[in-house]
Formats: C-alpha cells, structure tokens, sequence
C-alpha cells in the first residue's frame, strides 16, 4: 500500500495539519515498512537514522534487566511513533521494540523530522503534546508499579488496550505479556483475571480478553 495522506492524518504527530503540509509530511517519508509478528524492529541502544509511524499493528516497547526480566513500557499502536528519543537526541534506543501483531509503518529519517519539527509550529507542538504524554505515562507506570494492586493495574492496562483496539476484544496477549506489562507473575495475573471475571467486568474466551462492563472495570482501578 502506498504512502497517504489520509493515513499521515492519523499520526499524533501530524494531527491538525491541512492538506498542503500533509503533502509536504508526504514527500518527507522515507519509505513504508511491513514488520512480521514476532520480528525485533530495534534493540536498547541501537543506533538508527530513522523514526517510526505505527500505521496498523502493535508494537510492543520494553526494557530488560541484566537478569533477562522483561517491564512493558507501551504496547504502541496506530498513531504512535517510535524511536523518537534517539532522533532527537542523537544516542541509540532508549527501549528494545518488537511486533506482537504483523505491523505497517512508516518510517522517515532523523533530519527528515527535525527539519518538520523546525519548519512547521503545528509538527512541533504535536511532538511537545507527544512527549509529555510519554512522561506522564511513564510517570503513572512508576507509581502503579509501586503503589497499586495487581488488580488495579490489570483493569487499567485492560481499560486502555480496549480503547486502543477499538472494541470491547483485546489484542491476543498472552498471561505472560501481561504479567510483564504490570510488573508481576503469570501465576498472579491468572488469579486477578479470574477475579475481573467473577466481577462482571470481563469474560476469557478461548485466551482472549472480552470487556464486558466498562463501569465496573473503571471502578476496580480506583
């Protein structure tokens, strides 16, 4: 599929713009890549030219201890960019990247954007949106991992990977992506799954995750 303006419309980054600047977003993109699930996009401290637009897919974003224990940092999805941090400034990865679903991007190089950022206020604002959100997430995720139950969390992550997928079924994760996306165990995850579900807030069906009743899921995080 080629390069559009209709998918460019849909990146965070470019939310706002009007036609001409998407045309001139458009001519910017290096090229579009199709990632197949399971395949490493970049590892912690890799050096690349390029930044990443996830235009369909997911992309899980994550670091590793010296003990090899995973902690999910973002499950990215349509809209989200990746590899920002090293564009901007100039050191490798800040996190290890990898497809957990076939993923499509687009991808443009590191003068590319900076010369965007530079030439239009709109792009620059958008990316300051951008990633002040990243710390505010990465904030929350300091705390949740600190302070709140794994049920808490569980309901949380739950909550926002519906709303990413856009429909009450969540992406096909294992209990093991989960467990390392709230910072605990298989075994525990399993146990708080089986506790969302005796809530009514939502069914297993076949290993997947159906929201069932978004109130009370949003109850059980507070």
């Amino acid at each position: 599929m080629a390069i559009t303006k209709t998918m460019l419309e849909k990146m965070h980054y470019f939310t706002g713009l009007n036609q001409a600047q998407l045309a001139v977003v458009e001519k910017s993109i290096a090229y579009e890549q199709n990632v197949p699930k399971g395949e490493s996009l970049l590892a912690d401290g890799a050096e690349s030219e390029y930044m990443y637009f996830v235009v369909s897919g997911s992309v899980k974003v994550y670091k590793k201890s010296p003990h090899n224990k995973e902690q999910i940092l973002n499950i990215a999805t349509t809209g989200e960019s990746l590899n920002d941090v090293s564009i901007f400034d100039g050191l490798g990865s800040a996190a290890n990247m990898l497809a957990i679903t076939p993923v499509r991007l687009y991808a443009i190089k590191q003068k590319e954007m900076l010369k965007l950022f530079l030439e239009n206020p709109k792009i620059a604002r958008n990316v300051a949106r951008v990633l002040a959100s990243r710390v505010r997430r990465d904030s929350s995720l300091v705390e949740v991992l600190s302070f709140s139950q794994v049920s808490s969390r569980l309901a949380k992550l739950i909550l926002k990977q519906g709303q990413a997928a856009g429909n009450q079924m969540l992406p096909n994760f294992t209990q093991q992506d989960l467990a390392e996306m709230v910072g605990t165990s298989r075994v525990v995850v399993n146990r708080a799954l089986r506790t969302l579900e005796e809530k009514g807030a939502i069914r297993l069906s076949r290993r997947r995750i159906i929201i069932t009743n978004v109130t009370i899921l949003a109850d059980l995080t507070k």
